[in-house]
């Protein structure tokens, strides 16, 4: 079994990261609000055949599933249940069958002041790793059920840190930051949830300069509510234009939205919204609940995400900019736990994991 770390990814090709006192400096915002798309403006796309949904039987209720990479491979996988047993995936006569793992390897400890539960990123350029620290209860009411981060820490390919702390009213409302590439001059761009205590959650966008400070890139518009959050998807080209898409949900625990942004300028522009979506359950820790993969075979990355109810699984495409739906497949109840990515036999689609809440752990391919 290769090694098992939490989800270190939540796009095609990503990778996390971080960075000593640090100099926030926000450079133009734009509201992600905007006018959303009414699901009747969405096109009904033929799908190149029907998706399947496969029970895996697993002796008790899965609540995390692990996976190293965008798409994982079959032997990346782990899924944790109630007991924090954990399983992994095998061939079997009619699928996949789920077996428990002799003498697992734990997973890596996370660096001294990390918010717990959070997660480690690697980065591919002068970043090395980056985490969340310094947890404190910041926020009167947080969706993720737990402390909230005071500050961004990033370790560069010398190991030297640096860091970006924020003002008590404020917090990284975050689990982990995501090191995207936005183009030649901002390679290892961060993007992480920031949270006001009075106005609620934003998008920001941080890099590391030349003189080791830590700035802010650009950020969105605050969603203007105490509580109000939103949760990133991934970092992708959805649309083959060559340019990288931001896509997030905002509000996934009330009327979920997904939007797409992109970056120029200094500025976040929003290039779709949609409704009747979510990526989260109230409460939880768990972020990873969409996926960005080519699932219609076009060389185009596309969305799965679930509905407002998490009850189906919505693939979305976004090819030269038009919105479409290729499938929604219905599940038996809400999807509760990561939603992984697996890599499929050649010439087919990704397959996709989840644990519901009836206890059962299913398949689509």
């Amino acid at each position: 079994m290769t090694a098992l770390v939490r989800r270190a990814a939540l796009s095609v090709g990503l990778a996390l990261a971080l960075p000593d006192q640090a100099l926030a400096q926000a450079i133009g915002s734009l509201p992600i609000a905007g006018p959303p798309a009414d699901d009747s403006s969405v096109a009904v796309a033929k799908p190149r055949d029907a998706w399947q949904l496969q029970t895996i039987a697993i002796p008790e209720a899965p609540v995390h599933i692990r996976s190293a990479g965008a798409v994982a491979n079959l032997d990346t996988v782990a899924i944790e249940t109630r007991s924090g047993t954990l399983y992994a995936l095998v061939d079997c006569v009619d699928g996949l069958c789920a077996e428990p793992i002799v003498n697992p390897r734990p997973l890596d400890p996370l660096p001294v002041g990390a918010v717990p539960g959070s997660q480690v990123g690697t980065g591919h350029h002068a970043i090395a790793r980056a985490w969340l620290a310094e947890p404190a209860q910041r926020l009167e009411a947080t969706t993720l059920g737990g402390p909230v981060a005071g500050a961004l820490i990033v370790e560069d390919i010398t190991a030297r840190s640096y860091r970006m702390d924020l003002p008590t009213s404020e917090a990284f409302e975050d689990r982990r930051p995501r090191l995207v590439d936005l183009g030649p001059d901002h390679p290892d761009t961060i993007l992480v949830v920031r949270s006001s205590v009075a106005s609620g959650a934003t998008l920001a966008a941080v890099e590391l300069t030349g003189e080791g400070l830590l700035k802010t890139l650009a950020e969105t518009e605050p969603l203007g509510a105490p509580g109000a959050w939103l949760n990133p998807i991934g970092a992708a080209d959805v649309t083959g234009s060559g340019q990288i898409d931001i896509a997030l949900v905002q509000s996934p625990d009330g009327d979920g939205r997904l939007q797409l942004l992109t970056y120029a300028g200094g500025t976040f522009h929003q290039r779709t919204s949609l409704r009747n979506v979510s990526n989260h359950v109230p409460g939880s820790d768990i972020i990873d609940m969409a996926v960005i993969a080519d699932f219609d075979g076009d060389g185009i990355a596309d969305i799965a995400v679930p509905d407002g109810e998490r009850r189906h699984i919505r693939i979305l495409t976004f090819r030269n900019g038009q919105v479409a739906e290729p499938a929604n497949i219905a599940l038996a109840a809400p999807v509760v736990t990561e939603i992984v990515a697996m890599e499929p036999g050649a010439g087919k689609r990704p397959l996709l994991l989840m644990g519901l809440a009836d206890g059962q752990l299913v398949l689509l391919h």
